[in-house]
């Protein structure tokens, strides 16, 4: 019976393919609960017919310690040859070989031990993967025997490699996980520079949840334990434990910041806020070694978690948030990958792969958030731009007089004070209407409004670049003039706007006349600064008014 059982498992013939031999669906399994059996009760005739043939590969929900043992019948047609059986697993506790065993039953190279549970070196000097490289001096059939045990979840699917051919099936993996890897670090660095531009700190949740994803990939990959930690293996599961809950609560906390789910989708923030103990458990868990325990709490998280996203972002996007369209196929992209992956591990559906459909669904995210976040900022600096339209229109509005279009007395003084500040020459003529009362009390407010517009619009046209014109308030207003001409040109100008503002004001068949008495100050000869000015103006424009208006008047002559 067990000479049965054993000829059941077929002998796989070794090739030099560039694509390796798959073994799977030729390969005897068998389950170990207990982890008790040695090699010699795998050898031995009771044992040896407990062993049954997988269709394809052997998968591990990572709930378990169980001891998996492989039983694996080769044959080598040429006079002598290299080989190497290639795991594709990167996260084993143990990972022990025995053989191979000629059909004589002869053990023809020591066992080999490898793993986290052996001291650091060994398998991390070869290879990413746990694999075994042996020699065979002859042809012949020969039988090798394989006892595994992970924390973790596990795909065991074996490949008979020639190891020159490895090597470039290794090469061209290598190029996709660096492909792969440039992407995070250059997100990685991306986040960093929008954290420091607009100090938000879902740029620093985005940064932490790439890191961790990082972190996850490169220890699912073996790259962790074969560069970085190869002298502290111990290290190796508690990362692989902890990475992927802390990518998952910081890639949460990034999309509750970006999807403003505080102000779209309160409950749902809340729930979100709900799930980051949970994370802190399943971290902790894993560095108590309770790896099982946080596996399973992780799993949870990475269903739960884009779920709860999804929906938030589904809610913003009808909010009008549109960079949440982004956002809805990123996290969509990555929950079918975890889904995929989850349901992988437990058995339930079948997929000719392993991890590498997170790794697909993380890539194809980075790139979607990439997206997403310059769409978030183009966003941000339109809105920025409104507002800044917004802000010069209501500070031109709080600067000007509604009525004549004129600077008020708050614009007024703004550039006045700039103007001075410059320095040179300037002069200032503060003009106050003659005889505009009895317009108001006559004809009425329209009538003095309809004045007080037209003489705006005549001290402007005669100013123009010259200078500036302000209406301080009621029929005052105010001009200066930088680098004022002599006094002479001075009184010209003043006699002429005189002039100009006494020309009649038409309204409803009526000629409206005023006039105007002006008081001129000069920098520097009646002060440097604008409160001085205006307080030397004034004065001459008073004594104009008491000495029969419609004229000007210089401060100098005036306080003489």
């Amino acid at each position: 019976m067990a000479a049965a059982r054993s000829a059941a498992i077929p002998v796989v013939p070794l090739s030099a393919s560039p694509s390796g031999v798959p073994l799977a669906g030729k390969v005897g399994f068998l389950e170990d609960p207990e982890g008790t059996l040695v090699i010699a009760d795998i050898r031995s005739s009771a044992v040896d017919q407990r062993f049954s043939i997988p269709p394809g590969a052997v998968q591990q929900d990572g709930l378990d310690d169980h001891a998996r043992w492989f039983k694996i019948r080769i044959r080598q047609t040429e006079p002598a040859g290299e080989w190497l059986i290639d795991s594709s697993n990167t996260a084993l506790r143990t990972f022990d070989v025995y053989g191979p065993y000629s059909d004589n039953g002869a053990m023809l190279a020591p066992p080999s031990k490898q793993g986290f549970a052996q001291a650091a070196g060994g398998r991390w000097l070869n290879s990413d993967r746990f694999n075994f490289r042996f020699a065979l001096a002859q042809p012949g059939d020969y039988t090798i025997y394989i006892r595994a045990t992970s924390v973790f979840s596990e795909y065991y699917s074996f490949t008979a490699w020639e190891p020159v051919q490895f090597g470039h099936a290794e090469q061209r993996r290598s190029m996709f996980n660096g492909i792969c890897y440039g992407l995070f670090i250059g997100m990685i660095f991306y986040n960093l520079m929008l954290l420091w531009i607009f100090d938000e700190s879902l740029y620093f949740y985005n940064f932490l949840s790439c890191l961790f994803a990082l972190l996850t990939l490169s220890g699912i990959n073996g790259h962790l334990g074969h560069y970085v930690l190869h002298n502290h293996t111990a290290l190796i599961p508690i990362v692989l434990g902890a990475s992927p809950a802390l990518w998952i609560a910081f890639a949460g906390m990034f999309g509750r910041g970006f999807l403003e789910l505080q102000k779209f989708a309160p409950k749902l923030n809340v729930c979100m806020l709900a799930l980051m103990p949970l994370a802190s458990v399943a971290v902790a868990l894993a560095f108590c070694g309770q790896f099982s325990a946080s596996l399973a709490l992780t799993q949870l998280l990475s269903v739960a978690g884009p779920l709860l996203m999804f929906a938030g972002a589904i809610i913003a996007l009808r909010r009008g948030f549109t960079p949440a369209a982004w956002y809805i196929t990123g996290i969509f992209t990555l929950f079918l990958a975890a889904i995929c992956t989850t349901l992988n591990n437990n058995g339930i559906i079948q997929f000719p792969f392993h991890y590498e459909a997170l790794q697909i669904g993380s890539l194809f995210e980075i790139i979607i958030f990439i997206i997403a976040l310059g769409s978030r900022i183009r966003g941000i600096r339109r809105q920025n731009g409104e507002l800044g339209k917004r802000a010069k229109q209501l500070t031109k509005t709080a600067r000007t007089d509604p009525l004549t279009g004129l600077l008020n007395r708050a614009g007024w003084a703004h550039y006045a004070a700039r103007t001075l500040d410059r320095g040179g020459s300037a002069a200032l003529l503060l003009i106050d209407l003659d005889k505009f009362k009895p317009v108001n009390d006559q004809h009425g407010h329209a009538a003095g409004d309809q004045v007080l517009k037209l003489v705006a619009e005549r001290l402007q046209a005669e100013v123009g670049a010259q200078g500036v014109v302000a209406r301080l308030g009621g029929d005052e207003f105010v001009i200066l003039l930088a680098d004022a001409p002599d006094s002479k040109v001075l009184a010209l100008q003043a006699g002429k706007l005189i002039d100009l503002i006494s020309l009649p004001v038409p309204y409803e068949g009526h000629a409206l006349s005023v006039s105007a008495s002006i008081g001129i100050a000069c920098v520097p000869q009646d002060g440097a600064d604008l409160s001085m000015l205006m307080h030397a103006a004034d004065r001459a424009m008073y004594d104009i008014k008491e000495n029969g208006r419609a004229g000007h008047a210089f401060a100098c002559t005036a306080a003489s």
